[in-house]
């Protein structure tokens, strides 16, 4: 019974978190690229960062950003390679790793979830 009023408090300390990802104005979030070794690139911009890895046959990524970034990053990805996203690995269920899908989807890409 102790735990509850601090499982409470967690969860009210949490919620202005969670809206402050959407207040975000994604139209100033820029996306840097590094190149890490070889053919490995990291991607940061809002949120968690991207890994990039070009490939004989194409892209591979973990994990992916926000949805109104969708087009900065595919840009930063062709400043890097005409080469096509082949593969995603998103290492969590999140929002701001969830944008992938529809933008293969809709580019009519070969994509299994």
């Amino acid at each position: 019974m102790r735990k509850l009023p601090l499982v409470g408090f967690a969860l009210l300390c949490t919620i202005p978190l969670a809206g402050a990802q959407h207040d975000t104005d994604y139209s100033k979030v820029q996306i840097k690229v590094t190149k890490v070794a070889g053919t490995v690139y990291m991607l940061q911009g809002a949120g968690g960062n991207i890994g990039a890895s070009i490939g004989e046959d194409g892209i591979v990524i973990v994990d992916d950003q926000y949805a109104p970034l969708a087009e900065k990053i595919q840009a930063a990805l062709k400043s890097l390679t005409d080469k096509p996203i082949r593969f995603i690995i998103n290492t969590h269920y999140h929002e701001d790793h969830c944008w992938w899908e529809r933008i293969l989807s809709e580019a009519g890409a070969d994509y299994r979830a």
